[in-house]
């Protein structure tokens, strides 16, 4: 009896940490047709590497991302991105949250939330490589939306 509870116990842990990826593209945003996003820099977000993998995510479809210092406002850019994102420890260090906001001519066009649910819980995903879990946030904020 106590191993069927046990074993009912760790299903229902490990179903509740499931990834989520939720995207708000606001309409007549096209996100092909976007070649070039100024990142804003976030001093406050200390994963290492995290800005780099951001850069190589978004040259796989093409687009140009750069790096611009925190409060600046690039004049030549038509994409600008702001992110945030947060990090937990268990045994090691792995990314549970991240949000990317574009905004074009200053308002916000598409956002996209990546989260692990109760910080992924037991599942063995969360230690998924940080490039892995940016790879699918870009690949859902920039692919066409479907009808």
């Amino acid at each position: 009896m106590k191993q069927k509870l046990f074993a009912v116990a760790m299903l229902v842990l490990t179903l509740n940490a499931c990834t989520s990826i939720q995207v708000n593209n606001n309409d007549g945003f096209q996100p092909q047709s976007v070649k070039q996003i100024c990142v804003i820099h976030n001093s406050k977000v200390t994963i290492g590497g995290f800005e780099p993998s951001i850069i190589r995510s978004f040259a796989r479809y093409n687009i140009n991302a750069r790096i611009y210092p925190e409060n600046s406002r690039p004049v030549m850019c038509e994409t600008t991105m702001n992110y945030t994102a947060l990090r937990s420890w268990d045994f090691v260090t792995y990314l549970t949250y991240a949000k990317f906001t574009l905004s074009q001519q200053g308002r916000i066009v598409s956002e996209a939330e990546f989260k692990l649910k109760g910080k992924g819980g037991l599942a063995l995903n969360k230690w998924r490589s940080t490039d892995t879990k940016i790879d699918e946030l870009v690949d859902q904020l920039v692919k066409p939306k479907t009808k």
